[in-house]
């Protein structure tokens, strides 16, 4: 999960390792990450025009919201939207990342209640929530703060309280890296940073040039909101199902007691996977979301 990840990057920047660092053993066999771009079905023209995010929508079916991580560009989501043919696709891109113009803080927030109105205003009728990382946290946000509306919510490496076993000095830290850097110290840090949350750090670099546009003080506002932001108390509202797909380096037991309160939930781990679970094993990954899927058709 995305602190288990942070606490490697402490020390891959103490070590001064850099991009060569990978979490794990023994070296794991490449699989390609689908970069091709997708063609866009349909672009939102609504009433409702969010300030947090973005939104590009392809296909028809089951309404399917997906949310990247921290900096990251819809695109990671380009072999998953490829996997849910049969959906109707909405993937967010938020504000500060990936080249986006940033909003002020506070961006998880702001994007929670905006995701609520996009819902309401596209008249989205329970859709499938799936999110990495940021976006994992903001999906159980999300289903925590409007238990009505959401359908069926995928977590993907992510857990109500990220920051909870992280020294916030220490996270604080790496956020002060990134808010006082240039463009070019900016797009080093956040390769180094990365480098360890997939088997092989060549799975990542295809994104990391649409990271390192992200708006430096944003992507370091937004880390910060992350790590300071405790929903334990706020997840037993939670009436969706809920589905934690985490790697295997994380702390599967500290994210059950996490998310204990939610009254329908189920914790999965995947094998030889890290932080991005889903560009490490695509096969996996998917035939878990539809297993998922599967048990609530709507």
């Amino acid at each position: 999960m995305l602190y288990r990840a942070v606490a490697v990057a402490l020390a891959t920047f103490g070590a001064g390792l850099g991009a060569a660092a990978c979490h794990g053993g023994s070296a794991q066999p490449q699989r390609e990450p689908i970069v091709t771009p997708l063609p866009v079905i349909a672009a939102i023209d609504m009433p409702f025009q969010p300030q947090s995010f973005t939104v590009t929508v392809r296909g028809h079916g089951r309404p399917v919201i997906l949310i990247p991580g921290l900096g990251c560009p819809g695109s990671v989501w380009d072999g998953t939207v490829a996997h849910l043919a049969n959906a109707e696709t909405h993937v967010i891109e938020l504000a500060g990342f990936a080249g986006h113009p940033a909003i002020p803080a506070p961006l998880e927030q702001t994007a929670r209640a905006e995701l609520a109105e996009y819902i309401r205003d596209n008249h989205l009728d329970h859709p499938v929530i799936i999110g990495h990382s940021l976006g994992g946290f903001l999906a159980l946000w999300l289903a925590a703060s409007e238990p009505d509306l959401v359908g069926p919510t995928i977590v993907v490496d992510a857990a109500p309280a990220i920051g909870g076993t992280v020294d916030p000095a220490a996270a604080r830290a790496i956020s002060d890296i990134w808010r006082t850097s240039n463009s070019a110290d900016f797009a080093d840090a956040v390769r180094d940073f990365f480098s360890p949350m997939a088997l092989d750090a060549h799975t990542l670099a295809p994104y990391m040039p649409a990271v390192a546009r992200s708006d430096r003080r944003a992507f370091a506002d937004a880390f910060d909101e992350l790590f300071t932001t405790d929903l334990r108390a706020e997840v037993g509202k939670i009436r969706a199902p809920v589905l934690f797909v985490l790697s295997d380096v994380s702390p599967a037991d500290e994210v059950r007691a996490q998310s204990a309160a939610i009254a329908n939930h189920d914790v999965v781990v995947l094998p030889n996977t890290r932080h991005f679970v889903f560009l490490d094993d695509p096969p996996a990954f998917y035939a878990t979301v539809d297993r998922f899927l599967a048990r609530y058709p709507r």
